[in-house]
């Protein structure tokens, strides 16, 4: 089996897992844990395979350890942070709450600002380094930040630059998610004739896309679409272009429309059974 075939059908089968965790369990904590459960024992396959695997080429070797390999690793980040921060949350009123949100927003940034040669050459799309960052044995050092794990990393699964991606990709999903909770604390009492929404914002942005690309408000702008949903729901979407530009390089895209058609099928299935019986 060639490894662009194992990684495809990996990430399918676990995304299916994900999807399922995350629509069956309400609580933050069981939920994460479950979800972080189940990409470490996917990494744990992919590592298997691709330490027993010969890379065809450097490309196919800097395709794995620059995409694959870090768009996995980052859905296990993301959700081992998700845990750690319900874990140590405070318990306290609304500053409280807030002080606490803004202290881990600040930790991401920090790690952002400790690594700005790299965060640039990502942000910027780079590919010049792409030997030195991504493929192994190879350290390249430069004016980049040091890691501490770098001495106990796999060299037959790891490179210079492949967690330090990775933990990029977790942390932005991470902010949306933190953005989104001090948005709720900023507005704890609803509006009346407001309807809430009670996901995560990244998967109405994506609902909203979608909507436009099927042109369903006609000629109406996004802008606009955009605009009347914040003031219908109370909700305030951010740059959700930025949000969009994320979903496109996600090797899931569409999460939330994946779980929505799985519900309504449920839902028909349970009207369906009550009917014959």
């Amino acid at each position: 089996m060639t490894l662009t075939d194992f990684f495809r059908d990996l990430q399918k089968e676990t995304a299916t897992k994900i999807r399922q965790i995350e629509h069956s369990e309400k609580d933050t904590l069981k939920r994460a844990y479950s979800c972080a459960l189940t990409l470490a024992e996917a990494n744990a396959r992919l590592k298997t395979f691709v330490i027993n695997y010969q890379f065809e080429n450097e490309e196919e070797e800097i395709w794995f350890f620059k995409h694959a390999k870090p768009s996995l690793i980052s859905q296990y980040i993301y959700y081992c942070q998700v845990y750690n921060i319900e874990m140590d949350r405070p318990v306290g009123g609304v500053a409280v709450q807030r002080d606490y949100l803004d202290r881990e927003l600040e930790a991401l940034q920090n790690f952002i600002d400790r690594r700005p040669e790299f965060y640039s050459y990502y942000r910027l799309g780079s590919t010049h380094n792409d030997v030195c960052y991504f493929t192994r044995d190879k350290f390249m050092l430069g004016h980049q930040y040091l890691e501490p794990t770098m001495s106990e990393r796999e060299p037959r699964y790891s490179t210079n630059c492949d967690y330090k991606l990775a933990k990029i990709l977790a942390n932005e999903q991470l902010e949306i998610l933190l953005k989104s909770q001090l948005d709720e604390l900023e507005r704890p009492h609803e509006e009346k004739g407001q309807l809430p929404w009670n996901t995560k914002k990244a998967f109405l942005i994506e609902l909203l896309y979608a909507l436009d690309s099927f042109r369903a408000f006609g000629r109406i702008p996004l802008k606009r679409v955009v605009a009347a949903v914040q003031k219908l729901m109370g909700i305030d979407l951010g740059n959700y272009s930025s949000e969009f530009a994320r979903m496109r390089e996600r090797n899931d895209p569409t999460p939330f429309l994946d779980m929505l058609k799985e519900a309504l099928l449920r839902r028909m299935k349970r009207y369906d059974d009550k009917k014959k019986n």
